[in-house]
């Protein structure tokens, strides 16, 4: 990677900080997290180990990095989804193929080891992860309550979206046709918003 050239120091760290960041995003991506050490990293934008640690404490922070800058895109993306003056369930239809099109990227697959690191990580850090989350979620609630599902039910309505649209990006990414399966979720996602009834 060609040397970065900024106006001033803080400007410098900055662009070092995004290269790191950038640059690990993709590895991870390629190769899988636990298979790209902090050595590796460091050496991808011409940093030795040791100055790493002047940007994050440890290779878990780079996830954490990478969850503050994603977590707002994610939400702004699903925001547009839902905007509009459709049926919910239709709004609701377009997000999960948002969602779906964000969790068949190499870049959402580091959910998986955020998750997996959340207990190596301080308590203060913890929370802002799981803020971020929540974030995200909280515009899929709103859609959720319009759609006129009572307010004890929302959470686990979005659970239930959430799991489907999971579901179906391991379908796409297993082989499973786009023009066929996401028809269907958009039809599951419309089952789950209807009235249920109960036997």
């Amino acid at each position: 990677m060609p040397r970065i050239h900024a106006d001033n120091v803080a400007e410098h760290v900055a662009q070092q900080r995004a290269a790191l960041i950038g640059s690990a995003v993709a590895l991870f991506g390629e190769r899988g997290y636990h298979n790209v050490s902090l050595a590796q990293v460091a050496s991808s934008v011409g940093l030795a180990r040791n100055s790493v640690y002047r940007y994050v404490p440890d290779k878990a922070h780079l996830l954490v990095e990478w969850f503050r800058e994603a977590a707002p895109r994610a939400r702004d993306s699903w925001s547009e989804a839902l905007a509009g003056q459709e049926p919910a369930s239709e709004r609701l239809g377009r997000w999960a193929e948002t969602y779906l099109d964000w969790a068949r990227t190499s870049e959402h697959q580091l959910v998986g080891p955020l998750t997996d690191e959340l207990d190596s990580l301080d308590e203060q850090t913890r929370a802002e992860v799981a803020d971020l989350h929540r974030s995200m979620f909280e515009v899929v609630e709103g859609a959720v309550s319009d759609a006129g599902i009572p307010s004890g039910e929302v959470s686990g309505v979005v659970e239930l979206l959430s799991g489907l649209v999971l579901g179906a990006a391991r379908a796409e990414s297993g082989g499973a046709r786009a023009r066929v399966l996401r028809p269907r979720l958009r039809a599951a996602v419309a089952a789950v918003l209807a009235e249920p009834t109960v036997g």
